[in-house]
C-alpha cells in the first residue's frame, strides 16, 4: 500500500508538471522567432523626400542606419509641408509584434525630431486602425550634439487596448508610419517585426473613425468659441464693455444693432499681468492671479459687462431666455516659481520649483493652487449671479506638455478631476507642434482643439489641410487664428480668407467644434470699420459661423459682357487692388495699379504695367499678359515727422505714415492704417470684378497716422491725424488732393507730401518754374531746384528714362503753389523746394525749418498731379 501510495504521489506530481508546462508551451507557440518583415521590401511615400536627400525606393528597408552626420547617404530628408506617411504592403496578413522608425536631430542645420510619429495597421490599405501615437522622448531643437531617436510601438508592452484588450500583436497586411514635419526631418530605417501567419495573440485592427470633435456634451454644447483677451498687462486688451462685447455675442449691422446671435461661447483669457508676469508660462504669482480674478469679477468687470450685453441683445432679438456660455482660463503654475504666495493660509508660501524642493512636493503645491483657483471661480460666480451667462468650463493655458516637468500630466489629470467635481468641463488648445497634442483624452480634457498655426505658416492651405487630417485622427476640434492685420494688410486678409475657404474644403465649417483666436479685438475693429473690406471680414465670419459662407467668386479682370467701346480708360476693382488702363503709346496700354503695400499697407499707387496693344484705343481686358514697368518700392504720398503736443511717450524724432513703420523697416508694427477707401467711375461707385469704362476714375483713401511720440512697438500707437487722399485719374493724368485733419493738438517738423519713386524714370531730372527749366541733373545722384529764397517759383519736375526701344518713359510731377501747403509758407528760405536723392526718389518739401501747429479739428491741405506718358524718339528727330 505504501508503494502504491508513493506511485500515486509521483503520478500526481508528473501530471502537475504537465499542467504547469502547457501554458509555457502555449506561450512559446505565441512567441515564435520574429523577423523584420519589411527588410528589403518596397514601400510608398505620400511625398518623396527632398532630391538632395532622396530615396531610390529601398533606403528605409536596406538595414543601413545613418550616422549623426546628416550627409550620410542612409538618411532620407523631408522639408516642411504636410505630415508624411510611408505605407508597406506585406503581401498577405501577418502577425506584427513591433514597429520602429529611426530619426535624426541636428538643430544646427535645421533638422529636428518629429513631434509625433504614428503607426497604423490595415487589411485593405484604405481603412486604417491606429496602433500608437508616439511623442518625442527628447527635447526638440535642443542645442546639443546631433543624435538619433527610435520611435517604436511594441505590442508586448503597448498592446492593442483600443482594439483588443488582451492582444499583443496586430494581424494585418498593410502598415503605415506617419510623422509630422517642422523644418527638416530625416529618417533612415523603418522595421516591422513579426512572423508569417496568425499567432494566438494577434488580432485584426479595426478601422478608426476619422472625425473632428463634434459639438455635444464634451464641448458643453458649444460650437463656436471666441477667445477674448481681457488681460490688462502688456499686450492685453484691457477691460471689455457691453458695447465692445456686443459684436461678438451677436452679429451687428453697420449701426451696431444686433441682428442675430454669433459666437455661442466666450473664453476670457490673459497672457500677461499688469506686472508683466506670464500666466501661460508659469511666472505669474498669487497676487497676479488674484488681481486677474478681481478685475474679471468686479462690479463693472468683464463678466458683468458680458451679462449686460447678452441681456440687451436678447431683448432686441426677442430671445430674453438666451444664455451665453462662458469658459475661464486657469493659469499655468509652471515649474520655476519658488515664492508663489500662500494659498492655503498656513503661513508658508507655495514653492513650485521641483529642482529646489523635489518633484512630489512641487506637484503638491501646484495642486493646492489650481484647486484654490477653481474654488474661487465657483464661489465668485455664485455670489455675482450672472443671469444671462452659463459657466461652462475652464481652459488650460499651456500649449504643450512640459517635457522637463514629468508630473505635469498628473497635475492636469488632477485638475480635470477638480473641474468635474465642480460640474465644469475642461478644455485645451495645444499647438500644432505641441508635445502630446494628440493625447487630450488621456490627460483628462473633455475637448481639445488643435491650434494649426496656419496663419503664420508658409502655406496656409497646406497647413490647414494637414491640421484637419490630424484633428480628425485625434478626434479634436480646431483653433483658427488671425489678427488685426486682416483689416489693413492684403496678404494677411488673403490668409484669413484661405482659412475660411479651407473650412469648406476640409469640412470643419460644419459639424466641428471650433475656437477663434482673433488677436486683441480684430472682429470688433472689423464690425465698426468704415472700410468696406474690413467690415466684410466681420460679415464673412458671421456667414462662416452660421455655415452659410461660400467661397468668394474670383474677381474677373476681363469684361464679362459688353463694355463701352473706344473709352478713354477702363477700371476694375478686385478687393483692395484697383487697375486703371489707358492707351499709353502706339505699342502698349499702361495699367496704373493701386493697392495696399509697403510697411504700413496703406492704399496707394503701387505698380505701373505695360500691356501690348497696337490698336487705336485701350483694350478693356486687364487679365492679359503685361510687363512690370515700376514696382512698389516706396511711398508716393509722403510720411510725416509730427508729434503730439500732449500725452507723448518720449520716442525720438522719426517719420510715421507712408512707408515708415515703427522701426523704419518692414516687419515691425504699423504707424499708419487705411481706415477706408472708395472708387468711382464717372461718379458711379465701382463694385468688385466689373470692368467699367470711364472718362475719369476717382479714388478716395482715408488713412490714420500716428505721431512719432505716440507710436508703439506692439502696434497700439495712437493716431493723431487723419489724411484723406483723393486721386482723380484720366488718361495717364493723376490729380492728387490731400486733406490733413488733426485729431488732437499736434506740431509738424517735416513733411514732403508729393514725391515720386523714380525707378522707371531714373535717367534725367529737370526742375521747372512754370515752363522755365531752372536746373537739371542725372536722376541717380543728389540734386535740387535751389533754395526757396533763390528759386521761389519752382512748381514741377520732369523725370525721363533713357532710350527704351525708340521711346522714353516720362513723368511730370506738379505742385499747386497757390493752394494750401503748396504755397510753402511753412518752408524755410534756406531749404530747397524740390530735391532728388541718389537712391532714386524725388521730393517736394512743404514743411521744413518751421514748426507749424494744428489744433484739434484744424486742417492742412495741398494738391498736385502726376502725368505718365511716353515720347517717341523717332518723331522728335
Amino acid at each position: 500500500m505504501k508503494r502504491n501510495r508513493r506511485q500515486g504521489i509521483a503520478a500526481a506530481v508528473a501530471l502537475l508538471m504537465v499542467l504547469l508546462w502547457l501554458p509555457t508551451a502555449e506561450a512559446a507557440k505565441d512567441q515564435p522567432e520574429l523577423r523584420n518583415l519589411a527588410a528589403g521590401t518596397g514601400y510608398t511615400w505620400s511625398e518623396q523626400p527632398e532630391p538632395s536627400y532622396g530615396d531610390a525606393g529601398n533606403k528605409l528597408t536596406d538595414g543601413k542606419y545613418g550616422t549623426t552626420v546628416f550627409t550620410d547617404p542612409a538618411w532620407a530628408g523631408h522639408l516642411r509641408k504636410s505630415t508624411r506617411s510611408v505605407v508597406f504592403d506585406l503581401g498577405e496578413k501577418k502577425s506584427i509584434a513591433r514597429i520602429s522608425a529611426n530619426f535624426l536631430q541636428d538643430s544646427s542645420v535645421g533638422i529636428a525630431f518629429p513631434n509625433t510619429v504614428s503607426m497604423y495597421a490595415s487589411n485593405d490599405g484604405i481603412q486604417w486602425g491606429n496602433l500608437a501615437h508616439i511623442p518625442s522622448r527628447e527635447v526638440r531643437w535642443a542645442d546639443v550634439p546631433a543624435s538619433t531617436q527610435d520611435y517604436a510601438w511594441d505590442g508586448s508592452k503597448d498592446g492593442l487596448a483600443k482594439h483588443h484588450p488582451n492582444a499583443t500583436m496586430a494581424y494585418a497586411q498593410y502598415v503605415k508610419v506617419t510623422f509630422t514635419t517642422d523644418v527638416f526631418v530625416f529618417v533612415d530605417e523603418i522595421e516591422i517585426w513579426g512572423t508569417d501567419g496568425k499567432m494566438n495573440k494577434a488580432k485584426q485592427v479595426s478601422a478608426d473613425r476619422l472625425a473632428f470633435q463634434e459639438p455635444g456634451k464634451a464641448t458643453g454644447g458649444m460650437r463656436n468659441l471666441v477667445l477674448l483677451n481681457n488681460g490688462n498687462g502688456p499686450g492685453g486688451s484691457g477691460s471689455w464693455t457691453k458695447d465692445t462685447l456686443m459684436p461678438y455675442i451677436s452679429y451687428v449691422n453697420k449701426q451696431g444693432e444686433p441682428q442675430d446671435w454669433l459666437f455661442d461661447g466666450v473664453l476670457f483669457h490673459s497672457v500677461q499681468s499688469p506686472s508683466g508676469k506670464d500666466f501661460t508660462k508659469g511666472t505669474a504669482t498669487l497676487s497676479d492671479w488674484i488681481g486677474y480674478l478681481d478685475k474679471m469679477f468686479g462690479d463693472q468687470g468683464d463678466l458683468q459687462q458680458l451679462n449686460e450685453a447678452v441681456t440687451e441683445a436678447g431683448t432686441k432679438l426677442g430671445e430674453r431666455g438666451y444664455k451665453e456660455k462662458v469658459v475661464l482660463m486657469i493659469p499655468n503654475p509652471g515649474d520655476t516659481l519658488t515664492d508663489f504666495g500662500d494659498v492655503d493660509g498656513d503661513g508658508v508660501t507655495e514653492n513650485f520649483n521641483s529642482a529646489a524642493i523635489g518633484a512630489e512636493a512641487a506637484y503638491t503645491n501646484k495642486q493646492k493652487a489650481v484647486t484654490w483657483w477653481i474654488q474661487q471661480i465657483k464661489q465668485r460666480w455664485k455670489e455675482e449671479k450672472y443671469s444671462k451667462l452659463k459657466l461652462n468650463g475652464i481652459y488650460w493655458t499651456g500649449k504643450s506638455i512640459n517635457t522637463s516637468d514629468l508630473l505635469e500630466p498628473n497635475l492636469i489629470q488632477a485638475t480635470s478631476k477638480q473641474a468635474h467635481k465642480k460640474d465644469l468641463n475642461f478644455y485645451w488648445m495645444p499647438s500644432f507642434q505641441g508635445n502630446r497634442n494628440y493625447d487630450g483624452e488621456a490627460l483628462g480634457f473633455d475637448a481639445a482643439l488643435l491650434d494649426s498655426g496656419a496663419y503664420n505658416a508658409s502655406s496656409v492651405t497646406q497647413r490647414l489641410e494637414d491640421a484637419s487630417g490630424l484633428a480628425k485622427q485625434y478626434q479634436m476640434g480646431l483653433e483658427l487664428a488671425f489678427d488685426e492685420q486682416i483689416n489693413t494688410d492684403t496678404d494677411r486678409r488673403e490668409r484669413y480668407i484661405d482659412t475660411l475657404n479651407s473650412g469648406i474644403e476640409n469640412g470643419y465649417m460644419g459639424n466641428a467644434f471650433k475656437a477663434y483666436d482673433q488677436g486683441k479685438a480684430t472682429l470688433l475693429s472689423s464690425a465698426k470699420s468704415s472700410d468696406p473690406l474690413a467690415r466684410q471680414n466681420y460679415d464673412l465670419m458671421y456667414q462662416f459661423v452660421t455655415e452659410t459662407y461660400a467661397k468668394p467668386r474670383p474677381c474677373m479682370k476681363s469684361p464679362e459682357g459688353p463694355v463701352a467701346p473706344n473709352a478713354a480708360q477702363y477700371v476694375v476693382k478686385c478687393g483692395t487692388e484697383i487697375t486703371i488702363a489707358h492707351k499709353y503709346n502706339d505699342q502698349s496700354d499702361m495699367w496704373i495699379v493701386f493697392d495696399r503695400f509697403g510697411a504700413n499697407k496703406l492704399e496707394g499707387l503701387k505698380e505701373w504695367r505695360l500691356a501690348q496693344n497696337s490698336g487705336a484705343s485701350v483694350n478693356p481686358d486687364m487679365s492679359r499678359p503685361s510687363m512690370l514697368l515700376q514696382a512698389d518700392v516706396s511711398d508716393w504720398i509722403g510720411p510725416y515727422v509730427v508729434r503730439a503736443n500732449a500725452n507723448g511717450n518720449g520716442n525720438p524724432w522719426d517719420f510715421t505714415g507712408g512707408n515708415h513703420n515703427y522701426d523704419g523697416g518692414s516687419t515691425s508694427s504699423h504707424t499708419g492704417t487705411t481706415e477706408s477707401f472708395r472708387v468711382w467711375a464717372d461718379g458711379v461707385e465701382v463694385q468688385d470684378g466689373s470692368v467699367t469704362a470711364s472718362v475719369y476714375t476717382k479714388i478716395e483713401v482715408v488713412n490714420l497716422i500716428q505721431a512719432y511720440n505716440t507710436k508703439e512697438a506692439d502696434g497700439s500707437g495712437r493716431p493723431v491725424l487723419r489724411e484723406t487722399v483723393t486721386y482723380e485719374i484720366s488718361n495717364g493724368h493723376v490729380q492728387v488732393h490731400n486733406e490733413i485733419e488733426a485729431l488732437e493738438d499736434i506740431t509738424f517738423d517735416t513733411y514732403y507730401g508729393l514725391q515720386s519713386v523714380n525707378g522707371a524714370w531714373n535717367d534725367t531730372v529737370r526742375y521747372y518754374a512754370g515752363e522755365q527749366e531752372i536746373a537739371s541733373s542725372p536722376a541717380n545722384m543728389y540734386s535740387d531746384s535751389g533754395t526757396r529764397a533763390v528759386n521761389p517759383n519752382v512748381d514741377s519736375y520732369l523725370l525721363s528714362s533713357g532710350d527704351q526701344g525708340g521711346f522714353k518713359h516720362m513723368l511730370r510731377v506738379r505742385l499747386d503753389r497757390q493752394y494750401g501747403l503748396g504755397s510753402l509758407a511753412n518752408l524755410a528760405d534756406h531749404m530747397p523746394v524740390i530735391f532728388t536723392q541718389e537712391y532714386g526718389k524725388t521730393y517736394f518739401l512743404q514743411i521744413k525749418g518751421t514748426t507749424p501747429e494744428l489744433k484739434h479739428g484744424e486742417k492742412f491741405a495741398w494738391r498736385g498731379s502726376y502725368d505718365f506718358y511716353s515720347e517717341n524718339l523717332s518723331a522728335l528727330q
